[in-house]
């Protein structure tokens, strides 16, 4: 029986509201972790599909006996923000967009002084090297890892502070504004260009994130051959699509797009019981979407494509997809995100992950790119 196996790019922790979405189409989603977790490592029971093993974690060159210095490198740069500052400005995410040559030497330096001497002296010139690029994409993992959830606690603390909250602090403080006229004095005007900053992309953060994560990727080997991988962040999806154009000459095809639940807490028993129902429900339609797929990556070289040609009932799909989600998942209750499901003919994903192959069996001809839509509009 044919599978459809998930790669979730470039992000190494998956939030538990996106997870629960995404986990409706395929049978297994995988995504990596720059770092192995400890052993005996209990799940937490919002996370059942983890240990059902439908979503499954990886790390593809295990840091095993290096883990703890890794780890004790990361808690030191944490709690000695001070210190590293200045040494981090090469890699920490704030500073991703400074010029190629200065990144690669401040990322040189910043290496040698962080390990301090304790590099793998046994080992050759160029696995030295190799061995600090998968340290440098480990630390620039790590700490998109620590921005994205102070970023989380902050849009959560702000959401608590409701307008009505707002308009009451501003009657309070009305009399210190004639004291002062000095935004640098007003903690309202302080909160308001946080809240401005919130979801602001940094430019150059996700191409050096998405870079890290394809040397994560490359380093080690996977249980699957993924064909199929998807992405939550538009900029991700549009990197992987201009490298694609570039080494193919063409732009990705559309095959299906199907709705989503915009989000889905897995903290509430209530929906765990509902993403069960629904793949239940949904067995012999996700297994012939599964089929179509997988007939469409294994064909041989494509010279011309016609997605319609490819996918002729993309329409009947998507009509019986989104009414079962329609009932499920309400739309009211839940909001709607989009799956658009993009062919990237000829190229494989390990191409374009720059990935190794080790194996002998005949890997896809093909890809499939699912980009993950945020929140829709309800009307």
């Amino acid at each position: 029986m044919q599978t459809l196996n998930c790669l979730y790019f470039p992000e190494t922790i998956l939030p538990l509201h996106l997870r629960g979405c995404l986990l409706l189409l395929p049978d297994t989603l995988h995504f990596l972790q720059p770092v192995e977790p400890a052993e005996n490592t209990e799940t937490a029971d919002c996370d059942l599909f983890t240990e059902q093993g439908i979503c499954q974690a990886h790390t593809p060159s295990p840091l095993g006996k290096d883990r703890e210095r890794f780890l004790a490198l990361l808690h030191d740069i944490e709690t000695r923000k001070d210190s590293y500052t200045e040494q981090l400005s090469g890699i920490t995410l704030a500073n991703l967009s400074a010029k190629k040559d200065n990144s690669e030497k401040s990322h040189q330096t910043i290496m040698a002084t962080l390990l301090d001497g304790q590099g793998l002296s046994q080992q050759t010139v160029s696995d030295e090297t190799l061995q600090e690029q998968l340290w440098q994409a480990r630390l620039v993992l790590s700490l998109a890892e620590t921005l994205d959830k102070e970023e989380a606690d902050l849009a959560m603390t702000l959401a608590d502070i409701d307008s009505d909250e707002l308009s009451l602090f501003q009657d309070l403080k009305g009399e210190m504004d004639g004291e002062t006229a000095d935004d640098e004095a007003n903690p309202f005007a302080d909160l308001q260009a946080i809240k401005a900053k919130m979801g602001q992309p940094r430019p150059g953060a996700m191409k050096k994130r998405f870079q890290a994560w394809k040397t994560l990727y490359a380093s080690g080997t996977l249980p699957e051959d993924f064909w199929f991988a998807a992405t939550t962040d538009e900029e991700a999806a549009e990197l992987l699509s201009a490298e694609y154009e570039t080494q193919s000459g063409r732009t990705t095809a559309p095959l299906l797009l199907l709705d989503l639940p915009g989000h889905i807490h897995l903290e509430a028993k209530d929906n765990r019981d509902q993403i069960q129902q629904f793949r239940k429900e949904t067995k012999q339609l996700r297994a012939d979407i599964t089929s179509k797929l997988t007939e469409i990556v294994s064909m041989p070289h494509m010279n011309l494509i016609d997605p319609i040609a490819l996918l002729p009932d993309a329409g009947i799909l998507a009509r019986d997809w989104n009414e079962i989600i329609d009932y499920r998942f309400p739309a009211e209750k839940f909001g709607r995100r989009s799956l658009d499901l993009q062919l990237l003919a000829n190229i494989g994903m390990d191409t374009l992950f720059n990935a190794q192959s080790d194996t002998d069996q005949p890997r896809k001809q093909h890809g499939i790119l699912a980009i993950c839509s945020g929140l829709q509009e309800q009307q």
